[in-house]
């Protein structure tokens, strides 16, 4: 049986279900700079997570969760849990509250199966489009610090011609 880490929360694998309630479990990330931060936002005294460790949905944030091609619902990668930790926090909506797509009474199978495909686009899209701009922003860091180390480069070669040092000088001794 799995359980959720968040001390007020009652989830459990046996009293809950995806399909059901739309409430899944995520173990704590493997990387040790992400699960410090899992563990800091899971607020417990003298408590450290281990391998079976996780947190339910519920504790997400709706744009924390991205569709897969295949429709499966998924956690990204940067997502902390951040809703519904402590009882002094304002209970905010989850992600199993959140209703995925408007329909209406008169929408066709075929209606309602676009709908859901463009849903699942949309999130899909919304987390590319979220990806690339840290990417860009990467890539903008990346250049001044290249920028950076051709400066630093000329300065050196610089210094060195003008106190004397040439490599060409001392390879011909």
């Amino acid at each position: 049986m799995v359980t959720c880490a968040v001390v007020n929360c009652k989830n459990t694998s046996a009293k809950t279900s995806k399909n059901k309630d739309g409430i899944t479990f995520h173990r704590f990330p493997r990387d040790k700079e992400r699960r410090r931060l899992w563990e800091q936002a899971v607020d417990r005294r003298d408590w450290t997570s281990t391998a079976s460790s996780t947190v339910c949905s519920e504790h997400f944030e709706a744009r924390d969760f991205y569709l897969t091609e295949s429709g499966l619902r998924r956690l990204a990668i940067d997502s902390v849990p951040s809703i519904n930790i402590s009882p002094c926090q304002q209970p905010e909506p989850t992600i199993s509250q959140i209703e995925p797509i408007d329909l209406k009474p008169t929408d066709t199978e075929e209606v309602i199966q676009l709908k859901y495909r463009v849903k699942r686009l949309e999130a899909i899209a919304e987390n590319r489009k979220r990806r690339l701009n840290l990417m860009w922003q990467s890539r903008r860091r990346l250049k001044k610090k290249m920028d950076r180390m051709k400066c630093m480069i000329k300065h050196l070669i610089k210094n060195r011609k003008d106190n004397g040092f040439d490599t060409r000088d001392e390879t011909n001794r």
